[in-house]
């Protein structure tokens, strides 16, 4: 009688985990989405010291929420009334590095404000990212571009890769509710939606974190570009022309003939940004040189 206690009880409990563990597969497929590993990883000092010591750059912290400190880096333009661009990086390994190089990229010559934080668990930023936090935080980075450098609201443009259109959205929005709307955002290859894992092997167990922006777009105003690669490896063409569908005529979509994810690195996808950015300018903050 024991033995067939004992039993039934071991069959329950094996119910209930391959029920678990069942779980996550049942949820992917009742909402395919992509998903990715969390790319991040430890800033040395001595690396964020050289960033930092660019010609132009210095250093920057912010307090997000929870107390947590994030990193970031800024270049002020010369001229007090010149545009600022706040870029939002993808899930990236050398977050900052790369969005230094991809607003120096925009800038060219060009006398304008530069900005890019590390998100929570990237590059040294303390803390661990979830949806809310990056939601949270990329309405907390624009707050503190138009406190700190005291700047007009119209002369600031979000610019945003991959996994940084959520928080890139999310602060439009948050400054459109304000009656403070951005001047543009320029999204390449943003994700719709997608799933971020800590490990593959967690992901097997459980679900990630579901980053989806289609709650934020109701109340994000125009202007707002769509750039994609039609070889978009890791979200598909499909996921631009669905996010520019979802805004309707408030976007512009520019689809790249050839190009993959990375977009960052093709110069047709960065003078399409650079384009919005000067089209998008209050008239007297588009001077190109320095007076």
């Amino acid at each position: 009688m024991r033995a067939a206690r004992t039993g039934a009880a071991l069959l329950a409990a094996g119910v209930v985990v391959a029920s678990v563990l069942a779980r996550p597969a049942l949820e992917r497929r009742a909402h395919p989405r992509p998903r990715f590993t969390y790319s991040n990883a430890p800033l040395a000092e001595a690396a964020y010291a050289e960033l930092a010591a660019r010609p132009g750059w210095v250093r920057a912290s912010l307090v997000a929420g929870e107390g947590v400190a994030l990193r970031g880096l800024v270049r002020k333009p010369t001229v007090a009334d010149r545009p600022w661009v706040v870029f939002f990086a993808g899930n990236d390994a050398t977050l900052l590095a790369r969005g230094q190089r991809v607003l120096e990229s925009l800038r060219g010559d060009r006398d304008w404000g530069l900005v890019v934080y590390a998100y929570r668990g990237y590059d040294s930023s303390p803390g661990s990212l979830r949806p809310e936090a990056l939601a949270a935080d990329g309405a907390r980075i624009l707050d503190q571009v138009l406190e700190g450098e005291r700047t007009q609201p119209s002369r600031v443009h979000l610019v945003a890769f991959s996994l940084g259109g959520y928080p890139a959205l999310a602060a439009a929005r948050h400054a459109a509710a304000a009656g403070q709307p951005v001047g543009s955002v320029s999204l390449m290859a943003s994700i719709v939606e997608a799933e971020m894992v800590r490990s593959a092997w967690a992901a097997r167990v459980a679900m990630g974190d579901v980053y989806d922006v289609t709650p934020l777009l109701a109340n994000v105003p125009a202007p707002v570009l769509i750039v994609h690669g039609s070889r978009d490896e890791a979200l598909g063409v499909g996921t631009g022309r669905d996010l520019a569908a979802r805004l309707g005529p408030r976007a512009r979509y520019v689809e790249i003939a050839g190009a993959g994810h990375q977009l960052t690195e093709n110069d047709a996808a960065l003078g399409a940004v650079r384009t919005m950015i000067e089209d998008s300018s209050l008239p007297e903050s588009r001077a190109s040189g320095v007076p």
